[in-house]
């Protein structure tokens, strides 16, 4: 408790007795009994040789539960393990290279660090840093392209997280960094570490190229990243065709199924590969299934007889499930048949939920789709 605040009374012995009241304020002041902790008890860490000197190699992190006059600034010293000043501390606890690494010279070190704290007398703690120094890279890092497809029920999208960029390196011990195109940063932008893709603010619909590069800070490789950012109506709802798949997710359907299947269609109903475009991607009741929402255009972005295409891809269904290993639950257009009335008097309506956007992202492809809901009702 860092203060008190009292109310004390005093009172005379006559009749009626007169008293009155003061306030009495208690500071405690902090004493110094809290040393400096490091967010480690050792620390291990692996170089690269040839790193320029100023090398940042890892950031000490201390925490003091005292106050702050008796906390930081904190002073780091090396005690033990850098007789040929090799390294050294930033009093921002940051351990750098003051020297060139060479693994044939020496591949180990292990430096015995103190820290201590401001107060007086100042307290201390001790950590040790163990450091291997390894060859540096060899391999090239290896990225692939990928492309994007983003269903936008309107004239552009909003943003977010629209898939991510697989990169590797045979180099076990390097670290990859990836970077965006500075031309395209005002509407995508990538994290450095992880390859996470972001879209920002309102995208028109269209086509967007990217040029994205991932280094390992000796070698540096690129890939094309194509967005399509495809606009879906009323009228491609309303025309729109439903398939439910069993046992399947809908990063496995994108990433074993999806290119397959779109053949397949293509085939069964004599359009083009392109003219067959997934609108929505969902788990279904239960969630180990999959409702895949499918529009298919012909030539002037007009729309074939549902009547025909339901009815071929029906009776296709045996061929596409052995074609594809996978089993297919249903294929439906209306749901109609479940109420209790006439169909020329049943009503249909599917509907997109834009708030409630799914991005699901294998290494090569990546659809950002919204949450669709299928109704229907009695109109007699």
């Amino acid at each position: 408790i860092s203060g008190y605040t009292l109310t004390v009374q005093a009172s005379d012995n006559g009749s009626p007795p007169k008293l009155n009241t003061t306030t009495v304020n208690i500071d405690v002041s902090d004493v110094n009994d809290n040393p400096p902790v490091f967010s480690k008890g050792n620390y291990s860490v692996i170089i690269q040789e040839n790193k320029p000197v100023g090398f940042s190699v890892l950031q000490l992190v201390v925490t003091d539960r005292d106050s702050s006059h008796n906390g930081p600034p904190f002073l780091f010293t090396i005690l033990t393990g850098n007789e040929e000043k090799t390294f050294q501390i930033t009093q921002q606890g940051v351990l750098t290279t003051s020297a060139a690494l060479n693994r044939k010279v020496r591949d180990h070190y292990l430096l015995h660090v103190k820290v201590a704290d401001n107060g007086k007398p100042p307290l201390s703690s001790l950590t040790y840093i163990d450091i291997r120094i390894i060859e540096e890279s060899i391999y090239s890092p290896a990225i692939l392209p990928l492309e994007i497809f983003i269903t936008a029920f309107g004239e552009e999208y909003s943003g977010g997280v629209i898939g991510k960029i697989h990169a590797t390196d045979q180099d076990v011990y390097d670290t990859l960094t990836y970077s965006l195109d500075p031309k395209m940063e005002s509407l995508f932008s990538v994290s450095s570490t992880g390859g996470k893709l972001i879209a920002h603010k309102r995208l028109d619909v269209g086509q967007y190229l990217l040029n994205v590069t991932v280094t390992d800070g000796k070698f540096t490789a690129a890939a094309d990243i194509t967005v399509h950012i495809r606009q879906i109506t009323q009228d491609v709802l309303n025309h729109s065709i439903a398939i439910r798949f069993a046992n399947l997710s809908p990063e496995e359907f994108i990433g074993d199924y999806w290119r397959n299947f779109q053949r397949a269609l293509r085939n069964i109903l004599g359009v083009r590969r392109n003219d067959i475009q997934i609108v929505s991607l969902q788990p279904s009741d239960p969630p180990s299934n999959l409702d895949v929402l499918l529009n298919v255009e012909k030539s002037g972005s007009s729309h074939h007889p549902m009547r025909i295409l339901l009815h071929k891809i029906n009776s296709s269904v045996p061929d596409l499930e052995e074609i594809l290993g996978v089993r297919i639950i249903d294929v439906f257009h209306k749901l109609c048949a479940g109420l209790d009335c006439p169909l020329k008097f049943c009503e249909e309506k599917i509907t997109v939920d834009e708030n409630i956007m799914s991005t699901h992202s294998t290494a090569r492809l990546s659809f950002v789709t919204p949450r669709h809901h299928r109704t229907a009702v009695c109109l007699c």
